[in-house]
């Protein structure tokens, strides 16, 4: 068999065995719940946003787990939207060149880098949620894979643009965006398929047995 770093060609499996589809159920889970409490224009005046949301000063008092529990939490339904599509676009290519267990890897540890650098590089008034930087880390990994498939060119400037774009507007955590992006990158690095010289270039053609 092949490796394909992107899964062209192959059977459709079922939705729920996608760490993305997953994830994004997830997310949706917890903004519903949010909405419910009343808080889906994102102010954060919910119970729920209250204890999941990354408050810096919450966390140096002891509250760690909003370092990770942010990664859930949306601030209204653009938010949510906007989030939701980048995870399922580079999501889906991701999960087609890293086994679930390295997904899942880039996507909490990229986004947990992304929450620390937050505590560590912003004020203690800093209110913080939102899967963005965890997201970067799979732009990050896709940069690494692409990187191998002679595409690093295309897929960077992609990166830079998003990065660009999405860290311009007012109120967005670009500590989040830059430090998720970064280990992303690193561990889509760790994690590739190793090169293979061949004329021309690298490929993938090496083959595994079955």
């Amino acid at each position: 068999m092949t490796y394909n770093p992107y899964g062209y060609g192959e059977p459709r499996k079922a939705w729920w065995s996608s760490p993305t589809m997953l994830l994004i159920l997830a997310n949706a889970i917890v903004f519903l719940a949010m909405a419910v409490s009343g808080d889906y224009v994102g102010d954060c005046t919910s119970l729920i946003c209250e204890v999941l949301v990354q408050q810096n000063s919450l966390v140096l008092a002891g509250a760690y787990w909003q370092l990770f529990t942010s990664m859930f939490v949306h601030f209204g339904p653009i938010h949510l939207i906007f989030n939701m599509f980048a995870l399922y676009y580079f999501g889906r290519m991701d999960e087609s060149a890293f086994s679930k267990g390295s997904f899942l890897a880039i996507y909490f540890v990229s986004g947990l880098l992304g929450s620390l650098m937050t505590l560590f590089l912003m004020t203690p008034d800093t209110v913080s949620g939102g899967a963005s930087g965890a997201i970067f880390g799979l732009v990050g990994a896709y940069v690494a894979v692409a990187r191998r498939a002679q595409h690093m060119g295309v897929a960077l400037v992609y990166a830079v643009f998003l990065f660009i774009q999405s860290s311009i507007l007012p109120g967005v955590n670009i500590y989040a965006h830059l430090f998720g992006l970064v280990g992303g990158l690193a561990l889509g690095l760790l994690f590739s398929p190793r090169r293979h010289p061949a004329p021309g270039g690298y490929d993938y053609s090496y083959t595994f047995t079955s």
